[in-house]
C-alpha cells in the first residue's frame, strides 16, 4: 500500500503528535509498505523545511504554517494546506491518506483536498482541538467563527473512511456530534523501548520526571512550589528532571527564587527514544502536571504511558472524573492530586517519596498495564488491519488519473 500521513508540524520534532505517527509510519514502513509524511515549516523552523529520510519513510516539510490564534491566519494556514496538500496528492497518489489532528487548520485543508480529489482518508483524532481553541479566545465573533469550523470539520470526519480516536472519552464526544465511523485506537508506548532497567537505578536521590511541553497547561511551576514544601520539610534528596522545549527559563528562574534550583536539572530536547527512556527509568515517579482546563478530562497524554512502560508511578495532577484520574487509579498504577494545589500535589510526592517497597509494586504493575493493554507495536498493526481493510473495499484514485 501507499500510505500518506499528514502531521501539521516540522517533523520530525519531540512531542506525542510525532511519537505516535512516526511509529506507526517507521513500523508500517518495515513491512514493506510505501510510506509518506507531509508537514510544515514556519519562520521560527525554518531548517525544517523541505526532505528527509528516516529509514525507508520520507519526510517532506513543504507547508508554510503561521501558528497564530486569529480566524484570518486560521484561514490562510488552511488555504495553504489545501493547495499543498493537492498537489501532494496528485503527485503522489496514495492508496489512503491519514490526517492527523491537531492542528486543525493544516488538518482542515489537508481533508478538504482529498474530498476534492476522492482519496480515500482516515482521521487520526489526537485531541479535542476544536473545543480548545473556542476556550483560548474571548471575542464573540471568534468563538462564533471557530464554532463554525467545529461543524466544518464534523462534516469532513463523517465522510473519512475511519475515525481512529484516542480515548474513549473522545469517542464519545464524536458520537455526540453524530459520527458512527468511529474506531478507538488509543496512544502507547513502544515497549520494545520504554521499558524498567535491567540492573536497577544508579541515582540514590528520589527522582520525578517530566517529558514533554514545557508551560502552557502543564504546570511545571507548580511541581516547583510543591517540591519548596517538600525541601521545607527536611526533604533534601529530591530532584526533578524535565526533558522538552518550551517555556523552561521561567521554571529555572522560579526554582531559583525559591532557593532550589540544584533541584531541578534540566535535560533539553531529547529526539533519542532510548535516551529518553532510559532517564525516565532512572527515576523514580512520573510527573504529569495538568492546569485546571476541564478539557484535560478526556485525554491521555503520550508520556503517561512512558512512563508506565518503563515501571514508573505516574503523579498527576488532574480532576477526580477525569480519564487519567480514573485510569491511574482502577489500576492502581499512581497518584492523583487537585490541578493547582500545590500543597496536594506536595503530598502525593511525599507519599511516592516515603515507601520505596510501595514505589516499586506500584511500578511492576505500571509496566505490566503497557504490556498487556497499550504495547504501540500491537496498536500500529491494529490500526493498519483496520485501514487495509476499509482499502480493499474499492480503490483509490485521483481525479487526474
Amino acid at each position: 500500500m501507499k500510505i500518506l500521513f499528514v502531521l501539521g508540524s516540522p517533523n520530525p520534532f519531540p512531542g506525542a503528535a510525532w511519537t505516535r505517527i512516526g511509529f506507526f509510519a517507521k513500523d508500517w514502513s518495515k513491512k514493506g509498505h510505501s510510506v509518506e509524511i507531509l508537514g510544515t515549516f514556519s519562520y521560527t523552523t525554518l531548517q525544517k523545511r523541505g526532505v528527509r529520510k528516516i529509514g525507508r519513510v520520507n519526510i517532506f516539510n513543504p507547508i508554510f504554517n503561521m501558528g497564530l490564534l486569529h480566524p484570518l491566519i486560521f484561514t490562510l494556514n488552511s488555504i495553504i494546506s489545501f493547495i499543498v496538500s493537492t498537489l501532494f496528492l496528485l503527485d503522489k497518489k496514495p492508496n489512503v491518506t491519514v490526517v492527523s489532528v491537531p492542528t486543525g487548520d493544516v488538518g482542515l485543508g489537508a481533508l478538504m483536498a482529498c474530498k476534492m480529489l476522492k482519496v480515500k482518508y482516515v482521521v487520526d483524532y489526537r485531541d479535542e482541538w476544536e473545543d480548545y481553541t473556542i476556550s483560548l479566545t474571548n471575542h464573540k465573533i471568534e468563538k462564533l467563527f471557530y464554532s463554525i469550523i467545529k461543524r466544518l470539520a464534523i462534516s469532513f470526519y463523517a465522510k473519512s473512511q475511519l475515525v481512529a480516536a484516542v480515548t474513549p472519552n473522545f469517542m464519545e464526544a464524536l458520537k455526540q456530534r453524530g459520527l458512527n465511523n468511529i474506531k478507538l485506537i488509543t496512544n502507547g508506548a513502544d515497549a520494545k523501548t520504554f521499558k524498567p532497567l535491567s540492573n536497577g537505578k544508579k541515582n540514590k536521590s528520589f527522582t520525578m520526571f517530566y517529558s514533554g511541553g514545557i508551560g502552557g497547561y502543564y504546570r511545571l511551576d507548580v511541581a516547583v512550589k510543591s517540591m519548596k514544601k517538600l525541601t521545607d520539610k527536611g526533604l533534601n534528596d529530591i530532584k526533578l528532571v524535565i526533558a522538552g522545549a518550551g517555556e523552561i527559563e521561567e521554571v529555572l528562574k522560579l526554582a531559583r527564587e525559591l532557593g532550589i534550583s540544584g533541584e531541578i536539572e534540566y535535560k533539553g530536547v531529547i529526539n533519542d527514544k532510548a535516551k529518553l527512556a532510559r532517564l525516565i527509568a532512572e527515576s523514580d515517579v512520573g510527573l504529569i502536571p495538568y492546569d485546571d482546563n476541564p478539557l484535560w478530562k478526556n485525554p491521555l497524554p503520550a508520556k503517561f504511558y512512558e512512563y508506565c512502560a518503563c515501571g514508573l508511578p505516574v503523579v498527576a495532577t488532574c480532576y477526580e472524573d477525569s480519564m487519567l484520574a480514573k485510569v491511574i487509579l482502577e489500576n492502581k498504577i499512581g497518584l492523583i492530586s487537585t490541578p493547582l494545589d500545590v500543597e496536594g500535589l506536595a503530598k502525593a510526592i511525599e507519599k511516592m517519596y516515603l515507601d520505596p517497597d510501595v514505589r516499586r509494586e506500584v511500578g511492576t504493575r505500571a509496566r505490566t498495564f503497557i504490556e498487556q493493554n497499550y504495547d504501540r507495536n500491537r496498536i500500529a498493526e491494529e490500526l493498519f488491519d483496520l485501514i487495509a481493510r476499509e482499502n480493499l473495499k474499492g480503490k483509490t484514485v485521483c481525479q487526474s488519473e
